[in-house]
């Protein structure tokens, strides 16, 4: 558990630091720079963490009652993601069953094999949902 929650403070402190960088920088390069980090690096990774942390808790041996509430509660953002997943995997697999069997929308260029994604991410997003919450066994 010490390893997984000094990886979400030490990705605490990045972000901490990507924040000041932004806020004390007038340059617009390095603006956009920070910005972007902190958006498209920072937050997954914070993410990840806080998922990680919360897998460490819910497979501890002995927890404590506030072990226990913090395990679940750092499972949300995963049930989150995975219930975003399905819908956005639905509703790509919808888009191109109703332009393939019932009406043809101009906007559609593709076929019936455009389905591409949308069946993984639903598959995916019934795994992180049905996942987030269960214990998986002995982390070492």
């Amino acid at each position: 558990m010490k390893a997984a929650f000094i990886k979400l403070l030490g990705v605490i402190a990045c972000l901490t630091a990507l924040v000041g960088a932004i806020g004390s920088t007038n340059h617009q390069g390095w603006l956009t720079t920070w910005f972007l980090l902190f958006i498209f690096v920072g937050l997954p990774v914070f993410i990840l963490a806080w998922i990680d942390l919360g897998l460490v808790l819910r497979n501890l041996d002995n927890p404590t009652t506030m072990q226990r509430v913090l395990g679940v509660l750092f499972g949300f953002p995963q049930v989150v993601f995975g219930i975003v997943s399905v819908c956005i995997g639905l509703s790509i697999v919808g888009w191109v069953f109703y332009n393939s069997f019932v009406e043809t929308q101009p906007q559609y260029s593709g076929g019936f094999l455009t389905l591409g994604v949308g069946p993984a991410l639903v598959i995916f997003g019934c795994y992180w949902v049905r996942a987030a919450f269960k214990r998986e066994g002995k982390l070492e």
